[in-house]
């Protein structure tokens, strides 16, 4: 009892040692963003949507939960959180925070450095558990939580939270290896919260489990089909629920061109490629393009190739199999199973990126990885005074490798009242200004607008997410010629009361002549004016249309 309890201690010790390094590695990755989580963002539109996604979901479940999904963005659209992966489970588990008080961007911006620190120790845990070295269990968590794609996908939230990848794997070694019936379930359960957490990753994750399941028992199909079907059953019904909103605007918004999806699958190239942000190999990334640079490193790759060297035993077969599995889903239209799967599994229709299953190669480049170090600790056996300190050098070495430095800016966190009077307003409906244009619909000029909308909640005519229904598309081209009478009669005509309009600092004569127009309206009247990031903007109310005069005069 006294022994399982120290080893019991020693193994707390050893994790909380990981953790601290892992936490130091995300500091130093991130400095700027660790200090100031309160007023600092990364430089990519989609952080600014995530910390909109995560208040939205905070503020719907207090206020109306069963709208959750019809989010305050494309009015009147219904369902437009379902636009994009909800994130719905770190975003519940993260609404306490907001109903205390804790402003969006500090919910946002911890939880994205956490993450680091989450998927670095949740494949510790996996490697330690499997090899039974320390030192493995060091790397695999260096690998899988600060590779150059972490980085490459740093203001993208949902790409971070991948920790239940880790954990499902674990829990799936044990029950094939158990064949017991709570273990699956705990499978079920890891792989349920990975699709509650990305869409993307649970799609992948199921995939990779159901081959790796029908491979570790092809000789026994009956216990393969007992298997998965208690491991992944219960997490498909959890999908098929949670996609009920998603299947609904299918029929709005299609499904993903082939051709988008051939323009994000992986090339072999990319995995010599690294993101600029790589302090480096950043100098790589003009061998790749953007999501698509998977390059995982030199020691990686050295220690996978040791890890794969034979003798092979069943555990490092499979996770060898399950890394060509990887490669050929970011492959995608480049491989051959892709095609397969677009043609005859729907949820694959949904998906725009291929290249994002290298999650799924860096599981596998972890845990090989961590088998090739532990062969090297073998070989040093008869230096057991030089081997720690080797064993370190090689961590050492891989985590300076993927020391990164992601852009972040300055949030102005002040916010004009007029955009926290329009909560208090029932009937506003929002339309901001300036837009862009169908063709640039990358310009992400709404997303700030979403962001501030997180201080009145009101519905709003603008909007930002993965798909764009063609009534917003219309919007963008009826309003090019805004603030004329003809804009101004369809945003009427379409349900918009408010009319804010931004400076852009850029060409203020713009917003002057705009302000000249509208003064001239009759069918608006001026609120307010303040400013915002440094610029002006002007708050207008747009009279609703007036309704058509009766044809007969009243006697």
């Amino acid at each position: 009892m006294a022994e399982h309890t120290t080893l019991l201690r020693s193994a707390w010790i050893r994790a909380a040692t990981a953790a601290v390094l892992y936490i130091l590695l995300t500091i130093a990755n991130a400095p700027q963003l660790a200090a100031r989580p309160d007023t600092r963002i990364g430089q990519h539109g989609d952080a600014y949507f995530s910390v909109w996604r995560l208040a939205w979901v905070a503020h719907q479940l207090k206020t109306s939960p069963r709208h959750l999904f019809d989010a305050n963005i494309f009015y009147p659209e219904p369902r437009t959180l379902a636009y994009s992966d909800a994130m719905l489970l770190p975003a519940t588990v993260l609404a306490p925070f907001a109903w205390a008080g804790t402003p969006p961007l500090v919910v946002y911006n911890v939880c994205l450095l956490s993450t680091f620190v989450l998927n670095a120790l949740a494949a510790y845990v996996l490697v330690y558990r499997l090899v039974g070295s320390y030192a493995a269990g060091l790397l695999a968590g260096v690998i899988f939580g600060f590779s150059p794609y972490r980085f490459e996908h740093f203001d993208h939230l949902e790409m971070q939270l991948s920790f239940w990848i880790p954990l499902a794997a674990l829990a799936w070694h044990r029950a094939v290896e158990r064949q017991s019936v709570r273990d699956c379930l705990v499978v079920a359960a890891a792989v349920s919260a990975q699709i509650l957490s990305c869409i993307y990753y649970g799609i992948f994750l199921v995939t990779s489990l159901g081959v790796l399941t029908a491979l570790w028992f092809w000789r026994t199909p009956v216990r393969a089909v007992r298997a998965g079907t208690l491991m992944l059953f219960p997490a498909m019904v959890v999908f098929a629920l949670y996609s009920l909103p998603y299947l609904g605007n299918r029929s709005r918004v299609g499904d993903r061109p082939a051709g988008e999806i051939a323009g994000y699958s992986a090339t072999l190239k990319d995995f010599v490629s690294a993101p600029a942000t790589n302090r480096l190999y950043g100098w790589t990334h003009k061998f790749g393009v953007p999501e698509r640079h998977l390059f995982p490193g030199l020691v990686a790759a050295a220690l996978l190739v040791v890890g794969l060297w034979p003798p092979l035993d069943r555990r490092r077969v499979v996770h060898a199999a399950g890394l060509l599995l990887a490669l050929q889903l970011a492959l995608g239209t480049n491989g051959w199973l892709y095609g397969l799967l677009y043609e005859w599994v729907l949820p694959y229709r949904g998906l725009r990126v291929p290249a994002r299953a290298d999650i799924l190669i860096l599981l596998g480049t972890s845990v090989l990885a961590g088998y090739g170090i532990e062969r090297v600790a073998a070989r040093m056996a008869r230096w057991p005074r030089a081997r720690p300190a080797v064993l370190a050098l090689v961590v050492g070495m891989a985590s300076a490798e993927y020391l990164s430095r992601p852009a972040v800016h300055h949030v102005d966190t002040y916010v004009s009242t007029w955009y926290r009077m329009l909560g208090t307003m029932p009937d506003a409906v929002v339309f901001e200004w300036p837009v862009t244009v169908p063709w640039r619909l990358g310009n992400m000029v709404d997303v700030l607008y979403m962001y501030r909308s997180t201080a009145h909640w009101r519905p709003m005519l603008n909007g930002y997410s993965g798909f764009y229904p063609q009534s917003y598309i219309k919007l963008l081209i009826r309003v090019r010629s805004f603030p004329d009478r003809r804009s101004i009669a369809y945003l009427q005509q379409v349900g918009a009361t408010v009319l804010v309009i931004h400076e852009n600092r850029r060409s203020p004569a713009r917003f002057q002549r705009a302000l000249e127009r509208l003064a001239r309206d009759p069918k608006v009247q001026p609120l307010g004016t303040g400013v915002e990031n440094g610029a002006r903007v002007a708050f207008f109310r747009l009279l609703p249309p007036r309704a058509p005069a009766s044809a007969t005069s009243p006697r």
